[in-house]
């Protein structure tokens, strides 16, 4: 196992990885305002061979961590990667008109960014989400062959894949953000994001969303993946009573190198590839 951290570095490397193999894996991003983190995955045989998450302080920072990056730059069999906390709008698909998509975006948010549109094909909903004009070109001097999407559309479709019999909530946390998801019977009812910066306001927004669907903090199912404290969940906790912490894919394999840690932290990250 290769590891390095000073409080906001992580790496862990799969002792079976082989640069030499590259090209029949797939690279999987993370990014942030705040955050940069990625794993490789061999899709053949699920498993996940090197993870790393490191913290940047602004667009600078970032396009020197992208240009010096052992590995990102690399001739990949695929790569993706997921936007977090930046803004989208949900709309549904018989109202959407592509020329409308930049007014429809701004009833929300500001549209000075290029705007973009994914489909949700299991609910006939149009995702649209906007990228900053300097962070897209970036990218795609950088990293021009990948495939990119909002962190709002993997989490709707890893939601919406699931099998359960209730209503399912997920809530993805990252830096002072928290992207609540609601389902029911396969049908998304909600999805939004909200800052916060104490444990009780991210409760106020997650009991918010449950009682303005007038659903039951009883039995509604739980879900919490992302950089959760332990202070926060036992909160969410006392409110929720069916609430746990999410876990990656059964059949993504990972080294007892990855044990430390925590699967509900990188467990989206894992799975992107299923969801782009």
């Amino acid at each position: 196992m290769e590891t390095g951290e000073n409080n906001s570095n992580l790496m862990i490397v799969d002792k079976s990885f082989n640069n030499d193999f590259i090209i029949n894996y797939h690279l999987s991003i993370e990014l942030s305002q705040k955050s940069l983190s990625y794993c490789i995955i061999d899709t053949k045989k699920l498993r996940c061979n090197l993870l790393y998450s490191t913290n940047f302080n602004n667009q600078d920072e970032l396009t020197t961590l992208l240009t010096t990056d052992n590995y990102i730059a690399r001739d990949f069999q695929s790569k993706s990667i997921a936007l977090t906390n930046y803004p989208n709008t949900l709309v549904p698909e018989k109202i959407y008109k592509e020329e409308d998509k930049k007014n429809l975006f701004s009833i929300n948010h500001e549209n000075d960014e290029i705007i973009f549109t994914d489909r949700i094909k299991s609910n006939n909903i149009k995702n649209i989400y906007s990228i900053p004009k300097s962070l897209h070109q970036t990218l795609n001097n950088i990293i021009p062959d990948i495939k990119i999407k909002p962190q709002s559309t993997i989490l709707i479709n890893y939601l919406l894949s699931m099998q359960y019999n209730t209503e399912k909530i997920i809530l993805y946390i990252k830096d002072n953000f928290v992207n609540i998801l609601i389902a029911k019977n396969g049908k998304l009812l909600f999805q939004n994001k909200f800052t916060f910066t104490t444990k009780e306001d991210l409760l106020f927004y997650t009991l918010f969303c449950i009682q303005e669907l007038n659903l039951s903090t009883e039995n509604i199912n739980t879900e919490v993946y992302g950089n959760i404290s332990e202070p926060e969940f036992q909160l969410l906790h006392e409110y929720i009573r069916n609430i746990d912490y999410g876990n990656k894919l059964k059949d993504i394999n990972c080294s007892n190198e990855f044990n430390n840690i925590e699967e509900h932290c990188f467990s989206i990250l894992y799975r992107q590839h299923l969801c782009v």
